[in-house]
């Protein structure tokens, strides 16, 4: 059972993640959406047609506001937890905003190995912790500072740059297919990074979003 702060935490973030859904594989049919919330991306899922969408969720009040446009929304802790689904059952796993909040993202993805398909995908979007305004801080002010949302969000217990998130994704079995990034930042910040060909775009990324395919089962 969750705490009711975190529970409030989940069930006020309803938005659908059109730019995780955008990336989904044509020939995906059974998805699973890990960390569904109150179910916004699963409606989107419905309006483009899919219909076979799992949805794991941590706080029962999302859940339940969830479960309409999901086949079956299961509460459960993902790291505490084995899910009740047969081996290589999705063709695609959703995980949005959602590695960064757990104490072990390496398992997670380890374990959701067992019930994806042969190369079958995952789809992440994860903060950049190497984000120019973090290092500057940090650096200058020597702060770090948490925050309601965002990259510090004092939610998050991981932290990743994209060499790390890349590193995690060999150690558990899966390869980048594609990478989508979110630039942000000053009109120097830029004009800096175009003038040194682009070698310093990593500073200007907020978050990264991965399509990752399953490569070897890792035991």
């Amino acid at each position: 059972m969750v705490e009711k702060d975190q529970e409030d935490h989940f069930f006020r973030s309803p938005y659908p993640r059109v730019d995780l859904v955008d990336l989904i594989p044509p020939d995906a049919r059974r998805i699973l959406d890990v960390g569904c919330n109150i179910g916004e991306t699963g409606k989107l899922l419905r309006e483009k047609g899919f219909e076979e969408i799992f949805g794991i969720e941590i706080s029962p009040l999302a859940a339940q506001q969830a479960k309409p446009y999901y086949k079956e929304v299961i509460v459960a802790d993902v790291e505490r937890e084995i899910l009740p689904f047969d081996d290589k059952f999705f063709d695609c796993i959703l995980y949005g905003d959602v590695l960064e909040h757990l104490v072990d993202p390496w398992k997670v993805l380890r374990a959701h190995q067992k019930i994806l398909a042969d190369e079958g995908a995952i789809i992440c979007s994860i903060p950049n912790i190497r984000f120019y305004r973090v290092l500057k801080s940090l650096i200058f002010k020597g702060r770090w500072d948490y925050t309601a949302m965002g990259i510090l969000d004092r939610t998050h217990l991981r932290f990743f740059t994209i060499k790390t998130i890349e590193d995690m994704f060999r150690e558990t079995g899966y390869e980048f297919k594609k990478l989508v990034i979110h630039r942000s930042g000053s009109k120097v910040m830029k004009l800096i990074n175009r003038l040194a060909l682009d070698r310093f775009v990593d500073f200007l990324v907020v978050q990264y979003r991965i399509v990752g395919v399953k490569t070897r089962r890792i035991p």
